[in-house]
C-alpha cells in the first residue's frame, strides 16, 4: 500500500498548477484530494491549463478536474471539491480537511491567507508561484522552521498585482512548477522534511544561462506577525462553507 494512501490534500486552486499538481498527487496514491476553487473556465486559460478544453469554457474548474482526474483512473470517491475561494469563513473548515495544504493560487491574498491559517493549525503547507517565465516554491512545517510572512513580510503594496492572464505565463514553466509542488507536499506527508527543505525557497527562471533551480535559504523572523514570538494573527473557526 502508498505510504500516502491515508493522507488528505486540500489543492487550493484548480488552474494552471492545480491541475498538474492533483494529476501528480492522484498518481501517486494520496489518499484523499480536495479541490477548491470557485473559478470557471476562460478561453485565456486554456493555454496553461491543459486540463481543460475549449468546449468546457464556461465550467466549473473544480468539477471538471475532478472528472478529469476519474477519466484518468482516479477512485472519484478520493476527490471532493469546494466550489468557491479559499477566503476566511472557509479556511479553517478546508485546513481542518487536509493533512498537508498546497497552495496552487494566482494570487497573493490567498498565498498569504494560506500561510496565516496553516501556522495558526500548526498545518504543514506548501506554496507554489509562477509567472511569466519563472516560479517560485516553498515548504512549510509550522513551528520547525519559517513562514511565508517570514521572507515575504506582506502582499504588495500599491496598484493590484497582474493576473496570470495579463502577466504571461509559459505553460512548460508551470509544468516545472506544479511538479516540484507536488512533490515538496508529498515530502512533508511522508515526514520527509529533509527533502521538503523547510526553510528554503526553490526559484526557477527560464531565461537565465542555467536551467537549474536555485535554492534559496532564509531564517524565521522574530517580529514575524503569522509565527513570531509576538504573532498577532487571529484564531477562526471550523465552519463549513
Amino acid at each position: 500500500m502508498s505510504r500516502l494512501s491515508s493522507i488528505r490534500f486540500a489543492i487550493v486552486g484548480a488552474g494552471g498548477l492545480g491541475g498538474p499538481i492533483a494529476y501528480a498527487l492522484a498518481a501517486a496514491g494520496a489518499g484523499k484530494l480536495l479541490l477548491v476553487d470557485g473559478d470557471v473556465v476562460e478561453l485565456s486559460n486554456l493555454q496553461r491549463q491543459v486540463q481543460f478544453t475549449t468546449d468546457q469554457i464556461g465550467g466549473l474548474k473544480v468539477f471538471l478536474l475532478r472528472d478529469e482526474l476519474a477519466r484518468r483512473g482516479c477512485d472519484p470517491t478520493r476527490v471532493d471539491v469546494l466550489d468557491d475561494s479559499f477566503e476566511n469563513n472557509s479556511a479553517a473548515w478546508v485546513i481542518d480537511q487536509a493533512d498537508v495544504v498546497i497552495d496552487g493560487s494566482d494570487n497573493f491574498p490567498t498565498k498569504f491567507l494560506v500561510n496565516d491559517r496553516c501556522v495558526v493549525a500548526g498545518r504543514p503547507f506548501v506554496i507554489g508561484a509562477v509567472a511569466r517565465y519563472g516560479g517560485q516554491v516553498m515548504a512549510v512545517r509550522p513551528g520547525a522552521g519559517p513562514c511565508y510572512r517570514c521572507l515575504f513580510e506582506c502582499p504588495p503594496l500599491g496598484d493590484e498585482p497582474m493576473s496570470c492572464s495579463d502577466a504571461g505565463v509559459l505553460g512548460a514553466t508551470v509544468g516545472a512548477i506544479a511538479g516540484e509542488t507536488a512533490r515538496a507536499a508529498i515530502a512533508l506527508a511522508t515526514g520527509d522534511d529533509a527533502t521538503a527543505a523547510a526553510g528554503e525557497l526553490v526559484v526557477w527562471d527560464d531565461l537565465r544561462t542555467s536551467a537549474r533551480p536555485r535554492r534559496v535559504q532564509f531564517n524565521s523572523r522574530a517580529e514575524c506577525t503569522a509565527c513570531g514570538a509576538s504573532a498577532t494573527l487571529p484564531h477562526s473557526s471550523k465552519e463549513a462553507p
